[in-house]
């Protein structure tokens, strides 16, 4: 390969990951969440790797749409909801599925529904906030709201959904309070018998609240939600296996002096007389510009750190130990010897944040 930085992204892992979500909840569908691109790693190669999901999950109509065009024919959830007018006559004529987090939305889909001859009735997915404080109906609504789309005749179905705001956090008081909020909301519908969905990626792994649906993430992606501290809950406990890898090319090697600064601001200086070699990978290409000295990387086998600030589109990384290390090799800046989990906590970032944000200058090559 010619390419001075690669993100590789192993397919089969995805479908190996969707795997062992059905394994935590092998009675509950499996919505597959691939917004943001699919976190980075590509919706359309993402969502053909995860054909076996029940429901794929999108941010927008926008990623619905790429999807269709390129055949993809399973059910769709735009999950961040309906943005204008417009989006209710594409959800209808893509036959997409739609998460409602506000009453104002019932008026909106009235209007244009009511005007329009459906190819099919369409399933929306309430959402109640339950203790998020993000996005959702209060609790108090739910029997109106639910009532008002169950009553039409472009309805198919409504299925109940909230968020956890602290899964990630398996011993927080509000994990439960959040769980009981909403099972009093679905005690209100119990002669409707609604489907529900309450887990993600966190919840799925770490709490016994499954619903109907199980909306895997970041696992799919081969990281767990749990901070990487937390030892019992990295992503091999769970069985999840590495999906992207992300190399860089090494285009220099030089050795220093004690003293020596390296990079812009003298954020290392040398203190003793060492090897630096600079990689082909910066901010510019979604590598955290704010990365501290120390960051682990692999050269080969070697495990090593980088030194001094990151540039644009290079970073500098120790060589002191790493005796056959040559301009042209490849430097793994995470993968299945190095989890991107473990970058983050070096960061200071999530590693949604690493993979989601790195550059569309980085080729993604799929296998």
């Amino acid at each position: 390969m010619s390419h001075r930085v690669v993100a590789t992204i192993d397919r089969r892992a995805l479908a190996h990951n969707l795997e062992i979500a059905r394994q935590y909840a092998p009675l509950s569908k499996v919505l597959a969440v691939i917004k943001a691109d699919a976190y980075g790693h590509g919706l359309l190669a993402c969502a053909e790797a995860l054909r076996a999901a029940d429901v794929l999950g999108v941010t927008d109509v926008e990623e619905a749409e790429r999807l269709r065009r390129h055949g993809i024919h399973q059910d769709i959830l735009v999950m961040q909801g309906i943005l204008d007018k417009s989006d209710v006559r594409r959800i209808a004529e893509l036959g997409l599925q739609v998460v409602i987090h506000r009453t104002e939305d019932l008026a909106l889909l009235e209007a244009e529904l009511g005007r329009m001859r459906l190819p099919h009735r369409l399933t929306f997915w309430l959402k109640l906030d339950t203790g998020m404080g993000r996005l959702g109906i209060q609790p108090a609504e739910v029997e109106r709201v639910h009532l008002a789309l169950r009553r039409q005749k472009w309805t198919e179905e409504v299925i109940l959904m909230t968020h956890l705001a602290n899964a990630g956090t398996p011993e927080s008081a509000l994990n439960s309070t959040q769980v009981l909020n909403f099972a009093r909301s679905c005690q209100a519908l119990a002669d409707f018998t609604p489907q529900t969905s309450i887990a993600a990626s966190a919840a799925l792994l770490a709490l016994d609240v499954h619903g109907d649906y199980i909306r895997p993430g970041l696992m799919l992606y081969g990281s767990s939600p749990f901070a990487w501290q937390d030892a019992e809950r990295r992503r091999d406990q769970f069985g999840l296996h590495n999906v992207m890898t992300l190399q860089a090319r090494l285009i220099s090697i030089h050795q220093h002096q004690s003293g020596d600064n390296i990079g812009y601001n003298s954020q290392f200086i040398c203190p003793q007389p060492m090897c630096v070699g600079i990689v082909s990978i910066g901010y510019a290409d979604g590598y955290p510009g704010h990365t501290p000295n120390g960051c682990p990387v692999l050269v080969g086998d070697q495990r090593t750190h980088t030194v001094g600030r990151v540039s644009m589109d290079m970073l500098a990384i120790d060589l002191t130990n790493c005796d056959e290390a040559k301009v042209g090799d490849w430097v793994t800046l995470w993968g299945e010897r190095l989890p991107i989990d473990e970058i983050a906590a070096h960061t200071g970032v999530i590693s949604y944040q690493l993979s989601s944000g790195l550059s569309q200058r980085v080729p993604r090559i799929y296998r």
